[in-house]
C-alpha cells in the first residue's frame, strides 16, 4: 500500500505560502550580503595591520611573512583573519606536544 504524503504548505482550499523559516533564511541571506563588504573592509584592513608589522612582531605572534601572503591569496568570500588566527594556534599546539 501506497500513501501520498501533500507537499508540505499545500492545501486543497489556499494557495501556498511560504514558511517562516523560509523566510528567516532569505532575510538572513540578505542581510549578510548587506553586511559583506564591512567585514571584508575590516578583515582587510587587519590583514594590512598584520602586514605592517616587523618581522620581529610577527614572530612573536606565531606570523610569518609567508602567512601574510598566503591570507593575501585567500578568495575574497574567506576571512583572512581567521585562517591566520588558526595558523599561529595550529603551530602553538605543535609546540606544546
Amino acid at each position: 500500500m501506497t500513501t501520498l504524503v501533500p507537499f508540505i504548505g499545500l492545501a486543497a482550499d489556499r494557495l501556498s505560502h511560504a514558511s517562516p523559516s523560509r523566510l528567516f533564511r532569505l532575510l538572513a541571506a540578505v542581510t549578510s550580503a548587506l553586511l559583506w563588504l564591512p567585514r571584508f573592509w575590516r578583515a582587510r584592513n587587519d590583514l594590512a595591520a598584520l602586514a605592517a608589522m616587523s618581522e620581529c612582531e610577527r614572530r612573536d605572534i606565531g606570523l610569518t611573512a609567508f602567512d601574510i601572503e598566503n591570507a593575501l591569496a585567500l578568495p575574497l568570500d574567506h576571512d583572512p583573519t581567521e585562517v591566520l588566527a588558526r595558523v599561529v594556534d595550529d603551530r602553538r599546539h605543535r609546540r606544546e606536544s
